[in-house]
């Protein structure tokens, strides 16, 4: 349109202390390149100080948040953007920060960016803890494994989760037969009293800030959605209005499918995609196997499955799916869980015609 004035891209490759900054115009002309300081209040002062409209790019990472946050207001925009799509710059010979910051200028100039979105808080923080409950989740199962392995080591039997019980775990300690391998023992139960405590005060830290989202509440109405899984959904979907598709939600949640085309023909079999959220993925397949075993639509709806001659991995990853929907649902509406909307086949003869 005549007399608009063309937007400035400003690129920032960021790292922890100084960012190098790229200013380029529509046409691909580097007008500006300089190092900053990478905190809030230099980088508003100097991107703020660019006359025009503008809009900031940087690829995806710890600080993401951070800068977002500080130039939102300054910019007429601000994307974040995912570094595993920009192949210009990942595979160039000659890399460097100067390079690196141009080259992600002349991609977002192009259009050959793909954003990542930004949530805003409490979402982060939400995002931030449910990662560190797993975290301490998988330390649990490391020092648990640890013990049992030890008394294996000795043919001690030691099935079912005795040995890990304050009051039952001395007798397994007792029957291990040098007094180092008991400290060993000792030392390891010691660390898996540690881990729980700290589990338990992240959980209870956890439903603390859950109060700020009463969507979670809704969300634990759903079979199998348990005082884990439902925090986990609201901190990585935040808003499902955000997604153009189911499909899209899906492939987002690490449920997707992956088929190969060929002349504008599909090659061979669709197969589950590794692509996608894995942290949101376990939840729903924690979430999909707790409810299969319950008296629930879903439940009916995995029979179904089966009775038509599904594989259990894909009639669970149907579930998986059905469950992501239905959350999705009650995150935009706000009412709890209807067990008689979830679709199911009246006859095993049905299942095939099944809506998602």
């Amino acid at each position: 349109m005549k007399g608009e004035v063309p937007v400035k891209t400003i690129a920032l490759d960021v790292h922890a202390d100084l960012s190098q900054l790229a200013l380029v115009t529509k046409d691909g002309e580097v007008m500006m390149e300089m190092q900053v300081p990478t905190r809030a209040e230099e980088l508003r002062r100097i991107v703020g100080g660019i006359p025009g409209p503008k809009r900031v790019v940087f690829e995806e990472g710890p600080m993401s948040a951070l800068i977002h946050d500080a130039l939102k207001d300054v910019a007429d925009e601000v994307a974040s953007v995912d570094p595993t799509r920009n192949a210009l710059i990942c595979r160039a010979e000659d890399a460097s920060d100067e390079r690196d910051a141009v080259r992600l200028a002349e991609l977002a100039n192009n259009r050959s960016t793909r954003t990542v979105y930004v949530p805003e808080e409490p979402y982060r923080t939400m995002r931030s803890l449910t990662r560190y409950d797993r975290t301490l989740a998988d330390a649990v199962t490391t020092v648990k494994n640890a013990m049992k392995a030890l008394c294996r080591r000795w043919a001690i039997p030691c099935k079912g989760t005795r040995i890990y019980g304050k009051k039952t775990r001395d007798e397994f300690c007792s029957q291990l037969p040098s007094s180092p391998l008991r400290w060993q023992f000792q030392s390891l139960a010691r660390r898996l009293d540690s881990i729980e405590l700290e589990r338990t005060r992240a959980k209870r830290t956890v439903a603390k800030l859950a109060r700020k989202l009463p969507i979670i509440e809704a969300l634990k109405s759903i079979p199998g959605v348990k005082s884990v899984g439902a925090p986990t959904l609201v901190a990585w979907i935040v808003d499902p209005g955000r997604f153009n598709s189911r499909n899209a939600r899906s492939s987002y949640s690490g449920l997707g499918l992956a088929r190969k085309t060929t002349n504008w023909k599909p090659v061979g079999r669709a197969r589950a995609s590794k692509r996608g959220n894995r942290q949101l993925k376990r939840v729903l397949f924690i979430a999909a196997t707790a409810a299969i075993s319950g008296d629930n639509a879903f439940a009916r709806r995995y029979q179904a499955r089966i009775a038509l001659g599904w594989e259990h991995r894909k009639a669970i990853r149907d579930v998986a799916r059905k469950i992501l929907f239905t959350a999705c649902a009650i995150m935009r509406t706000g009412r709890e869980y209807d067990d008689g909307r979830v679709s199911v086949p009246k006859s095993p003869g049905d299942a095939g015609r099944l809506r998602d």
